[in-house]
């Protein structure tokens, strides 16, 4: 004769069971909303296609936040690129190629200007301290070759924990002063100009990084080459 199920293991089994799947679902729900997040604000792949930014949005960087962003090119050029981006975003480090190239291509037009606007991502925990440590080689007047160290090597120091070391080793290889550097770093100024650059980009409604404008005119992700270079050229012709 078999022996009678024990009651009292039977109750403390449901007792257990019900928060036990609560706690999964919980879980479940977390993963669902971090991925949803994240997918909003970095991608990578092809872009969306172009979009118009009103003219009130225009004024509004031309007068309060173009200032604030690290620029190649002419304050009176007719043509001005903007773009958005996040260093620790790999999204933002395949754009970079075509950004570079842009940026090489029109270096001696005088009706051509470049505009980077720093807008850290809050799910990248070094991109902060990157925007950081390119805007001190600002300071040195070493920002693009900085700019492009970071994006080079992203996969080296987006993994550490604290990054800050392998920051002044990139100046020290550019010939910066890091004592200067370290300094600045550790500074309030160049942060507090990347957060009003975040304001910049809640202005254009950003929704995800890289984004890039040619004038009034807003890629959204990874814009190819020919697309970018198509909308100068029609911004030059109109202008």
């Amino acid at each position: 004769m078999s022996a009678a199920p024990n009651k009292n293991q039977s109750s403390l089994f449901r007792v257990l069971l019900v928060p036990a799947l609560a706690i999964v679902g919980l879980i479940v729900v977390a993963i669902a909303v971090m991925q949803f997040a994240s997918g909003g604000n970095e991608r990578a792949g092809a872009d969306d296609g172009p979009t118009t930014v009103d003219a009130s949005v225009m004024d509004e960087l031309r007068n309060k936040y173009d200032r604030l962003a690290e620029a190649q090119g002419s304050a009176d050029a007719t043509v001005v690129i903007r773009e958005f981006g996040d260093y620790q975003c790999p999204a933002c480090a395949q754009f970079e190629h075509t950004a570079q190239r842009l940026r090489d291509e029109y270096a001696e037009d005088s009706d051509v200007r470049f505009l980077f606007y720093d807008f850290p991502l809050p799910m990248h925990q070094n991109a902060q301290n990157a925007a950081v440590a390119a805007r001190c080689a600002a300071r040195q007047d070493q920002f693009w070759a900085y700019h492009n160290k970071l994006y080079a090597s992203q996969n080296d120091w987006s993994r550490l924990d604290d990054p800050s070391s392998s920051f002044l080793d990139m100046g020290l290889e550019l010939g910066l002063d890091t004592q200067q550097m370290k300094a600045c770093m550790s500074g309030e100024e160049p942060l507090a100009n990347i957060n009003a650059e975040r304001d910049a980009g809640q202005a254009v409604s950003l929704r995800a990084t890289p984004t890039v404008m040619v004038g009034d005119t807003m890629f959204v992700g990874v814009a190819s080459y020919d697309k970018v270079k198509q909308a100068i050229e029609a911004a030059r012709d109109a202008g």
